[in-house]
């Protein structure tokens, strides 16, 4: 790849940002609409974010502060409606992703990350702690803390974790 030309640069990552923020979101027209927005953002400052050390790291991360905040502004948004209507809303799903978006979803922010840059993105725990700020020891033990929930609602099996220090990248969630 050529690293000068954002175009390329962007029809690389599309695909896998589309599908880390479909994992990490849970609907496909938002994470589209999410991918969009960071990929956007990347091409408008591409002489700075070209020159950084992982320009993908860079637009992954940018893609998931937006869906952040998309999460905040819905929560508000629901707790508005709930106090106007009477009662909470729930959103009707279907499929067979059912059981790991709503395990995944319902992991805490940081661990719901680090779930799907390791085995959605296939990072290993340096291009994760890299992705999202923090130290490779934290990635390891928000990893195992992640799994053990997992493996609590099914999903995980039970040597998930046994080579979280690894950067071997086998799919161990099912």
């Amino acid at each position: 790849m050529d690293i000068l030309d954002p175009a390329r640069f962007c029809d690389r990552v599309s695909g896998r940002l589309v599908g880390s923020l479909t994992l990490y979101c849970g609907d496909r027209h938002l994470a589209e609409e999410l991918a969009q927005e960071a990929l956007a953002r990347a091409w408008e400052r591409w002489p700075a974010v070209s020159r950084m050390a992982s320009p993908e790291a860079w637009t992954f991360r940018t893609a998931m502060n937006l869906a952040n905040s998309g999460f905040r502004r819905r929560r508000i948004e629901r707790r508005v409606l709930a106090r106007a209507v009477g009662r909470e809303t729930v959103d009707p799903d279907d499929g067979t992703a059912v059981a790991v978006r709503a395990a995944v979803r319902a992991l805490p922010p940081r661990q719901r990350a680090v779930i799907v840059a390791r085995w959605f993105l296939g990072y290993g725990v340096a291009e994760t702690a890299e992705l999202l700020g923090c130290a490779p020891g934290t990635v390891k033990s928000t990893t195992h803390q992640a799994l053990a929930r997992l493996r609590e609602s099914g999903l995980a099996d039970a040597d998930a974790d046994a080579e979280d220090d690894d950067d071997d990248t086998e799919e161990k969630v099912r």
